[in-house]
């Protein structure tokens, strides 16, 4: 659940004296900002894991900086916010062998953690992290860009050129500002809407927070613009919740839950249930509000999704709801992702398989997909699908009612095609072997995360 702690536990048993009356006029807004929110600040360090030939044929493996940036603490759990381009290694390193660490300032502790990358959103350039280890960690307050005023002060903290939780500080020049910024491996990125700053936001300031003189977090930065100097950008707030709530928190690679939520009148509320699926079987329905999850009440979708982030498939976790002025409690056990589009979406499960054909006068083979089983109650046993059935093609819109078929060769493709737009709905769009028959039919979808219209439900 998203927690925001604006005072250190020390300073929350200790008062001691006012920082205003010790300091006198050295006790900045800047200064004041940093010890709110410096706890919730980290530096980021990517590693590649290579191998360096020794002398006698002897190998040994090392670690060599790939890159550094900012990020920041936005849950009490360790999830941190920073930019795509400072979390992600690119392409060319395989996974594996990328080594993610981040460090709190020295005046906080000066831990080290390693940590991973849950998600990226690579139009709005942003990640989410996870802090392998033990919390609570200090969390950052998110504040609004609903309301900001152009000439307020405002606070970086980042690492510009490695040098780690350096503060500087400005005035917010600008709003809705669209710019192609430059990012620390050299490349560029067009941002839409972003904020302007001239506090002092180099390389390494990359995923840190701008702030506010309350310590609120009002923006990512993002580095400045190419070929200009004094001009730094930042990433809104209220963009980078939008993206938390509707990509970065996006669980449907870890598991299948089968029900979709949102915010209602400042309450989450379930607004679909999948009719085979998880949330379904629990006993969850449509219009429950959800009160908690695994014991820890809830007040948003985000605080929903931030205590999910770290289950797995085949975990129970007990969901407090309230269904018309009562109060009840299931237990929802999470599912494999790819049932999400097996058991959720089509209703039957498939593999690749290659069968031969003649062209002219010679023999070739065709990869199609032979369904392994068909799931009851589901969109595939509605169609008729049998196993052992050979599915070869698949229909996009088309004006020509010959035309518009798609080779089906793996799994992954035919979702793609079922989820993507222009796929067939009102005619034949599946195509189908069976022996010596060949057979077509109109699927029809009863998956609620499809668009209304394209669900027959």
């Amino acid at each position: 659940m998203l927690v925001a702690l604006l005072l250190s536990p020390a300073l929350l048993q200790e008062p001691g004296p006012d920082p205003s009356i010790l300091f006198g006029d050295r006790w900045t807004p800047e200064a004041r900002v940093y010890l709110t929110v410096g706890p919730s600040v980290v530096s980021i360090t990517l590693h590649a894991k290579v191998v360096v030939k020794e002398g006698f044929g002897r190998r040994r493996e090392e670690l060599r900086i790939l890159g550094q940036g900012t990020g920041v603490v936005i849950d009490s759990e360790g999830l941190v916010i920073t930019n795509r381009h400072v979390a992600d290694a690119g392409p060319e390193i395989h996974p594996s062998r990328v080594v993610t660490t981040v460090t709190f300032a020295e005046e906080f502790g000066g831990r080290e953690y390693p940590a991973h990358v849950l998600s990226v959103d690579q139009e709005s350039d942003l990640a989410l992290l996870k802090i392998e280890g033990r919390g609570p960690f200090r969390a950052s307050a998110l504040g609004s860009s609903s309301n900001l005023i152009k000439g307020e002060k405002v606070v970086a903290i980042g690492a510009p050129f490695g040098n780690s939780h350096s503060v500087t500080s400005g005035i917010l020049s600008g709003l809705h500002r669209k710019v192609k910024v430059r990012t620390q491996r050299g490349g560029t990125h067009v941002f839409q809407d972003l904020l302007q700053t001239d506090a002092a936001i180099n390389p390494g300031n990359s995923g840190g927070p701008l702030l506010n003189v309350s310590g609120e977090l009002i923006g990512i930065n993002v580095a400045t613009r190419e070929g200009a100097d004094g001009l730094g950008f930042a990433i809104p707030v209220d963009r980078i919740k939008e993206v938390l709530a509707q990509s970065l928190f996006d669980l449907s690679h870890r598991f299948w839950a089968g029900l979709r939520i949102r915010e209602e009148a400042g309450t989450p509320v379930v607004t679909s249930v999948h009719p085979r699926g998880p949330a379904r079987e629990a006993g969850l329905q449509d219009g429950d509000r959800i009160l908690s999850v695994a014991g820890e009440s809830i007040q948003t979708p985000s605080d929903y999704a931030s205590l999910l982030l770290s289950r797995n498939s085949g975990e129970h976790v007990l969901i407090g709801y309230a269904r018309n002025g009562e109060i009840g409690q299931v237990d929802l056990q999470l599912r494999p992702a790819h049932e999400r589009n097996t058991v959720g979406l089509l209703g039957f499960e498939a593999r690749p398989v290659r069968i031969p054909y003649r062209r002219g006068l010679f023999r070739e083979t065709l990869p199609v997909l032979r369904i392994e089983k068909v799931h009851p109650d589901s969109p595939g046993q509605a169609l008729g699908l049998k196993t052992g059935d050979l599915l070869i093609a698949a229909r996009l819109e088309c004006e020509d009612p010959d035309a518009g078929w798609q080779p089906v060769s793996t799994l992954a493709s035919l979702v793609s095609m079922v989820r993507g737009p222009g796929f067939e709905t009102g005619s034949a769009n599946f195509w189908i072997l069976r022996g010596e028959e060949s057979l077509q039919g109109c699927i029809q979808f009863d998956d609620p995360e499809l668009e209304p219209a394209r669900a027959s439900s």
